[in-house]
């Protein structure tokens, strides 16, 4: 039972910016005008940069409960298709739960294309992982 614990506490970060995600998304948009940058509209950047930070402390959760997770090897993949997933069931919630919010695909690309960035970010951190096969033995 501790070890659940533990486990959850390595992934807070995790769970509250995922509920600030939940919350920003599925908020009024208050007749938010889109601006481009660089030919991108921000709101798509916007999905990227919070998406990013997600897959990053996702990551950053498993790497911290390494001890505990039979998975580590698989971490990059697992935090990805978890961003994945939630934003898509985030899109869902937009369309189906929300009166002023639509569903978009490319907001779906956006995240996806964030998720990967934070892949990339946490690589350019932490490197390739190899320090996490020292012998647990020591």
């Amino acid at each position: 039972m501790a070890n659940k614990f533990k486990i959850l506490k390595h992934q807070l970060p995790t769970f509250a910016w995922a509920i600030f995600i939940l919350v920003l998304c599925t908020s009024s948009s208050g007749g938010f005008i889109t601006q481009k940058l660089f030919g991108i509209p921000t709101d798509k950047l916007g999905h990227a940069f919070i998406f990013s930070v997600l897959v990053y402390f996702l990551m950053l959760g498993f790497i911290k409960q390494w001890r505990f997770s039979f998975l580590l090897n698989k971490i990059r993949i697992i935090s990805l298709i978890i961003a994945v997933a939630y934003a898509i069931i985030i899109e869902l919630i937009q369309h189906y739960f929300t009166v002023d919010r639509m569903a978009d695909y490319w907001d779906v690309i956006a995240d996806i294309v964030g998720a990967i960035l934070g892949l990339a970010m946490f690589h350019t951190v932490y490197g390739d992982l190899k320090f996490l096969d020292r012998d647990e033995t020591m």
